[in-house]
This record gives structure tokens, sequence and C-alpha cells, in this order.
């Protein structure tokens, strides 16, 4: 079955966009755009030519890039109005005093998974590390984005083939790594609403301290839980 019509200079066009939350500063070279892009410098300048005579970014004296006005102004109505939904919130919420571990809701984002919301459990005495937002398509949650999103290409699925036959056959993922020097344990499941692929929820931990297949339950009954209420039609 042949996949939906779409239009190429669109999705660069997005691409384009997107590309600016992998830079760690906001002005940022043509020669940098191209390279993490993977276009060619010419094809590039089209791109960005194009979204600065529509406003979306500015120029500076040094010939460098960064996003305009008119984006952060987009970006502000974004949260307002395309946040995350309430009955994720209420859903994260529930699962931190359940799990007592962090929980995190991430989206796909190009070709990353971009965390959009973070609750941490309320501990008397606790370490803080700064979340990574943007994490690779390779990790548990972007798997999990792969596996279930039906605009994902073969050619971005191929790397991980394996994994993301487990991850639909089974409904979600668990991987043990190593983060920041520690062992740590993640499950995370997709949120799907129809045949679109919201995002995915996650738990993080040390390893061990989870009970593994308690908590894998329990992720799997807020997905049930949560697609119900986004969706009243489906029956939990």
């Amino acid at each position: 079955m042949s996949g939906p019509t779409t239009l190429q200079s669109v999705e660069k066009t997005i691409r384009a966009l997107e590309v600016f939350m992998h830079f760690d500063r906001a002005a940022v070279t043509l020669s940098e755009i191209a390279d993490a892009l993977g276009w060619s410098r010419p094809a590039t300048h089209q791109y960005l030519t194009t979204l600065v005579h529509t406003g979306w970014l500015q120029q500076d004296s040094r010939r460098q890039y960064r996003l305009s006005i008119r984006a952060a102004a987009f970006g502000r109505f974004a949260i307002a109005h395309a946040g995350v939904p309430e009955a994720v919130s209420r859903h994260m919420r529930t699962l931190v005093d359940r799990l007592e571990e962090p929980i995190s809701f991430a989206v796909r984002n190009g070709d990353s998974a971009l965390i959009v919301e973070r609750l941490e459990p309320k501990r008397s005495l606790s370490v803080r590390r700064e979340t990574e937002l943007l994490l690779p398509l390779g990790s548990t949650s972007g798997q999990v984005l792969l596996a279930c999103d039906p605009h994902a290409t073969a050619e971005e699925q191929a790397p991980y083939e394996e994994e993301l036959a487990i991850i639909r056959r089974q409904g979600y993922a668990v991987h043990r790594a190593v983060w920041m020097g520690d062992a740590i344990e993640v499950i995370a499941v997709p949120l799907m609403q129809g045949h679109e692929c919201l995002g995915a929820l996650s738990v993080i931990a040390p390893e061990g301290r989870m009970a593994l297949d308690d908590a894998i339950q329990i992720m799997r009954d807020a997905r049930r839980q949560l697609e119900a209420d986004l969706d009243p039609g489906t029956v939990a």
C-alpha cells in the first residue's frame, strides 16, 4: 500500500526550521545548518532564503541565521493552544505518585524525540539532573515513536528493525543503559489516537529500583486509560 501523498518542499521547510533546536546557540551559519541536515549548501541556502523572506528567520551582519520574532510568537501561541493535553499531564502525575520515579512525555521531532513534559517525584533528598530535551531516535522513547508512527519511513526504521518489531508485538519498550555514569532502566509506551502516534510516555529509574514487571503493567494500564480519555469512543 502506498503512503500518503506529501509535498517534499513543505517537509524540507519544516526540517529547516526544526534543525535550530539541535544547536546550543541562537545564531548558526549556513555550513552548520547544511551539515546538520545533510543537504548541499546551495539547496540549504534556497530554503533558508525562503524562510527569511517569509519572516520566519533573520540573517545578521555576519550572515548567520536565527529564528525571528515571528517564530517566537508562533511558539508562544503553540504552547497556549497546542500544548500537552491536560489528560496526559493528569495521568503523568498519577504515574509519578504510583512509581515514584520521573515520568516523561516525548514527541517525534524530525530525527529526534523531543521531551515536551517531564514530572519528577517529590523526595526529601534528591539530586536533580538536567533533562536532555532532545533524544536520538535510537533511545527508548525514540524507538517507540518510530515503531508506532505511521509516517516513519522504512529508511528511518531500518537500523532498529528487530527492536521495533518487538515493540509493536508487546506494546512497550524496556531498555537498560548507562546515563551520566549510572545504570538505568527505562520503560516506554506509545500513546495512540486512532492511527496517529501522539507521543511516548516513559519512566526512568536506577537499575534495580523498580519492580520491572509491575512497572510495565502500570505503564500499559496508564496508556489504555489515557487513550480512552482522549477518545471517548474507545473501550478501556
